[in-house]
């Protein structure tokens, strides 16, 4: 359901910037068009994580691909997974740090429609791995397994859509 959205989302993203950028074009700029040039990033942002999270657990730890970069937490420094009431994902470490996925869910929504979303699944293995370092992966996975940022993705989309609509 989060990687629906975030298509949807991203389509959204990218009809608001194509008319923004046409309305730039022939009508110059207007305060009106503040509050979406000033949103994009958020969206943009926001967009990329619904598409893309990902863990990948193998003999060395946890890859976590968020929207803008690719995370390794080694089993040692892991302390715990849990998916929050808010409805977000957060992986603590051992120092302090935290890795939050956030905005996956309603939880509330998802508990009306009786759902159990694959981050809930994910939040759940990540501690049963954890906890017993029997179940791990015994090899460590290959670098195409650990996930690609989709954020620098969706800019450069963007960027072709807007130089797209302003050479036309």
């Amino acid at each position: 359901m989060a990687r629906t959205a975030g298509l949807a989302l991203t389509a959204a993203v990218a009809t608001g910037v194509t008319f923004t950028a046409h309305s730039l074009a022939t009508d110059g700029f207007h305060w009106h068009l503040l509050l979406p040039l000033l949103s994009l990033p958020i969206w943009m942002h926001f967009a990329a994580v619904l598409l893309n999270w990902r863990a990948t657990a193998d003999s060395t730890g946890l890859w976590l691909t968020g929207a803008w970069t690719v995370r390794h937490v080694p089993w040692e420094r892991l302390r715990a997974a849990e998916y929050t009431d808010e409805g977000s994902v957060e992986i603590r470490r051992s120092d302090g740090g935290t890795w939050h996925l956030t905005g996956l869910g309603v939880p509330r929504l998802e508990r009306r429609l009786r759902l159990r979303p694959s981050y809930v699944r994910m939040a759940e293995e990540v501690t049963a791995l954890h906890a017993h370092p029997e179940l791990r992966p015994a090899e460590p996975s290959p670098p195409s397994d650990h996930g690609l940022p989709l954020g620098p993705v969706l800019l450069l989309l963007i960027g072709l859509a807007v130089t797209a609509v302003l050479i036309t």
